[in-house]
Parts: C-alpha cells; structure tokens; sequence
C-alpha cells in the first residue's frame, strides 16, 4: 500500500469518535438482551407456556448481533474505527476492511433471523385467516431472498474472496492483476438497505387489519396497534443509515473516520430491531405498570350465588366453533379464559378476550368447544356474556 497522504489542514487529528461509537453500540445492545430477557420470563413464568419459533428466532439474532457489536468495538475500534488515518494504527486499512466484510454477514443474520421472528410471531397469532397465512408466505420469502443474495454478494464481491482486505496489507498487499472485486461497496450498502426498509415497513402493516376487526374498545384497539407500530422507528434508523450511506466519499482516504457513522447506526438498526421485535410480547409487562396486574380484564363481576351485578344469570350450552374461528391455532395443550362478549355474531363470538396466555391450545382435531359457561342480561346494548371457559377439542 503506498505513503498516505498528507491531512487536510483543517482536520483535528485528536478528535474521536469512539466513545460514541462505543457507547451506543453497548447500551443498545444490552436493552436486546434485557428485552429478550423479559421476553423469555413472560413466555415461561407468567404464561407458563414453551418456547415457540419466534422466541427462538429472536434469540438467535441476539447472538448475530452480538457478534457484530464484539467485531466493532473489539476489533475495529481498537485497530482505528473512529479516529483519522493518520493516528490509527498503520495497517487500519486491512484491519477496518476484514471488520467490515465480518460486519456485513453478521448484520444481515441479525436482520433475517429478527424478521424470521416477527414472522412466526404473526404466523402464532393470526395465521387463522388465510389472506394473513398468505402474506406471511410472501414475506417470508421476501426476506429469505433478500439475506441469502447479501450474504452471497458479501462473500464473492471480491475473488479470491480475502481479497477484500488483503489488498490493504502493509507488507504483502495483492496487486490488482491478482484480484477482482466487481462489487462496488457503496452501491452494494444502497441496494442492500432499500429492500431491508421496503419488508420493515410491509411487516409492520401485516397484524393492523386484524387488530382493527376485534371487539374491542377503541382506545385498547389503538394502543395494540402502537405497539405494533412502534417497528416504524427500526424502518427510521434503516432511512437514517441510508443518508449516511449516500453521503460517504468513496474516494477519501479517511475511511476509519468517514464510515464510523454509518456503521454505528448499523449497529442501532439491528438492536432496534431486536427490542421492537419483542414488545408484543410484554404486554403482561405493560399491563402490571398500567394496571397492576400481568393479566388486564374488562370483565363485569358476578355475586357469590352466582346471579349477576347488572341482572340474572343463565346457562350458556355448549358450543362448538369451526377451525376457521381457532384463537391461537399454533398453541397446544389446553386453556381456561376469561371472556366479555355482547351482542350476537357467528363469525366473532369474542367481543373481549383477556391476554391470559399463561395457558395454551389443544388442537388435535378441527373444532375447539366452549364448554359450560353462564349468560346474563345486560342494559341496552343487548346481551352480555361473561364466563370462565374451557376450550378444549372434541371429536
């Protein structure tokens, strides 16, 4: 590699941007941890149920992305990422490069496995409807694609592939007759980051419809929908990370300094992605610092005898419901919950079923029964149920 040149005159050489770059990376990284953490103890503590792909999937990404944080901060950093040319190390060219060919594979694992996740979430809750199964179908394959040609392009953008950092090696550089690399980078990040935002912002739109069709009231439907919608600030830093991309001098020899900032909102993007993907899943969590309590009920009280508050009690018969109505088609094992519902409608007997998933599904055959409950008057908005049901299958 020849001398570098001399810096521009109006360069601090002592300016770093490491702490930054440091900082962020860590802290972000450790909510992933404490979210997946919380994740993991509200599927097995509160709802007391197994693990299912998407809380494996999640954890999995935790990993990738942790391998990109410890490649960042405990390679690239320490070899220049942050500081000028001129003061980091002499072979930070090599160093910065090798990082970033690891940076790019982990990254994209992270992202793939992370939306693999939020997939299978929505595939456990609303795969019931077949417009949804078919949507998850295609985004699924939109992503699966998308990770395997990034991880292709990272891996043979230069041939031999070592050919990437090994052109910058101080002592025994490659010469470019023994090398190819037809991949440009800064092209490779613009349309690697476009197809990433474009599957954020469809994924987000995947639960909004059937979260808009429960019976519930309307402040409870919208506050649902937030949370979904919170996956709106991951598709931000991605739109964020782009500007910085198109921004980048390729032709500066400052690389340790000019990328430091696209590659830490590379890091923000993944671990983002990492704490969004597991807010559904905290709602016990939102509702004992709301309510008080891991399981928010709307239902109305009954007297000891069994008569309701606001007017007589009668037997509920039992009934069963097609498999087109299952709740929670993907969970096994049998399940008591409390259910409000008003009003007759065959196609969505629930007006309000509480999020007491600390029990799960029974599905061996293609109905699920609900089986004795009790049925009262209510005032004028018609009739009011409200039970402790077993929902089981029946043959």
């Amino acid at each position: 590699m020849s001398t570098l040149p001399d810096p521009p005159a109006d360069i601090d050489l002592s300016e770093t941007k490491v702490p930054e770059l440091v900082s962020v990376f860590v802290v972000t990284w450790v909510l992933g941890v404490l979210c997946v953490g919380l994740r993991v103890f509200v599927r097995l503590v509160v709802r007391r149920n197994k693990l299912w792909w998407d809380d494996w999937l999640v954890m999995a990404s935790l990993i990738w992305s942790g391998a990109f944080m410890f490649d960042v901060t405990c390679y690239m950093v320490p070899q220049g990422l942050g500081k000028h040319i001129w003061v980091a190390p002499a072979d930070a060219l090599k160093s910065y490069f090798l990082g970033l060919f690891i940076a790019e594979w982990t990254y994209t694992l992270s992202l793939v496995l992370v939306k693999c996740s939020i997939l299978a979430f929505y595939w456990r809750i609303f795969s019931a409807e077949p417009k949804t199964r078919l949507f998850i179908y295609i985004m699924a394959g939109m992503v699966l694609s998308w990770g395997i040609a990034v991880i292709l392009v990272t891996i043979f953008q230069c041939l031999p592939v070592n050919a990437f950092w090994m052109r910058y090696d101080l002592v025994n550089p490659m010469q470019a007759s023994e090398y190819t690399c037809g991949v440009g980078v800064k092209e490779f990040f613009i349309g690697n980051a476009i197809p990433n935002i474009l599957t954020d912002f469809l994924m987000i739109l995947v639960p909004l419809p059937s979260i808009y069709r429960l019976y519930l009231p309307r402040s409870q439907k919208y506050a649902i929908m937030g949370i979904f919608v919170v996956g709106l600030f991951v598709t931000a830093v991605s739109i964020v990370r782009l500007q910085y991309v198109l921004a980048l001098d390729l032709t500066a020899i400052d690389a340790t300094w000019n990328w430091s900032d696209e590659m830490m909102w590379t890091g923000v993007e993944t671990n983002v992605a990492t704490i969004c993907a597991c807010l559904p899943n905290l709602k016990p969590l939102f509702n004992l610092i709301m309510f008080g309590s891991w399981n928010h009920s709307t239902v109305r009280s009954t007297n000891p005898d069994g008569t309701s508050r606001n007017g007589p009690a009668i037997s509920l018969p039992d009934r069963k419901w097609p498999s087109s109505l299952r709740l929670n088609p993907q969970e096994h094992g049998s399940s008591k919950a409390f259910v409000t519902a008003q009003g007759k409608d065959d196609k969505r007997p629930f007006s309000v079923l509480t999020d007491n998933e600390s029990n799960t599904w029974r599905e061996q055959d293609s109905d699920l029964e609900l089986m004795g409950g009790s049925l009262r008057q209510g005032g004028a908005s018609g009739v009011v149920v409200t039970t402790q049901v077993n929902i089981h299958n029946s043959k």
